[in-house]
């Protein structure tokens, strides 16, 4: 009964944190255009399109519906990107950088998402790994990018902390992007290190 109990609970918190983590930079309100959230946020129109490839209308917004914007955290503008991909990338492995973000496999996924926030990092995950400052688990922050070895000591993937327990990443063909739990079985067997490249 009591594990019963204990698994119950971290569902739970686990749901709770990935719904938590769902929101973007800003939540569409009665009357916003993206032209006057552009305004409000002092960004071009253009961009502010480029950054929510998930809506599909531009001139139906729904009351609630969050909306991806450049703000003074990039972090947070980065992780809201990422998320905003999740209906919108498929995974291709060995996809060409330029057809990120709607085909990516994980390294050109973020090589995508970063250089949208005018962070370049290099193609491969072997080479992100080794691009910025390395981090231990233990002190990842949102943005930092996580790498992952299946063999144990070659990096055959990479992923984004998003805080809170969670990671985002265009995992493979069968899932595309997805958030996990930095507490996973997968996660925790393969996870080598961290990158802070902001």
């Amino acid at each position: 009964m009591k594990k019963r109990i204990g698994i119950s609970l971290l569902s739970l918190a686990l749901t709770f944190s990935i719904s938590a983590s769902a929101s973007a930079g800003y939540q569409v309100q009665k009357g916003d255009t993206l032209g006057n959230i552009a305004w409000k946020y002092k960004m071009n129109f253009y961009d502010l399109r480029s950054l929510n490839p998930q809506i599909a209308n531009i001139n139906q917004l729904n009351i609630g519906q969050s909306v991806v914007v450049r703000t003074p955290n990039k972090a947070n503008d980065i992780i809201d990107y990422a998320k905003a991909l999740e209906t919108q990338t498929k995974y291709v492995y060995g996809a060409d950088f330029t057809l990120a973000p709607y085909q990516a496999d994980c390294s050109s996924w973020t090589k995508h998402i970063y250089a949208k926030f005018g962070i370049q990092l290099p193609r491969t995950s072997g080479e992100q790994a080794h691009t910025g400052t390395s981090i231990k688990f233990k002190d990842m922050q949102k943005g930092d990018l996580m790498f992952f070895a299946n063999n144990g000591k070659t990096i055959s993937h990479v992923g984004i902390y998003m805080g809170n327990g969670l990671w985002i990443s265009n995992l493979n063909s069968a899932k595309s992007v997805e958030i996990f739990t930095i507490w996973g079985p997968w996660t925790q067997q393969k996870f080598m290190w961290a990158q802070r490249v902001i």
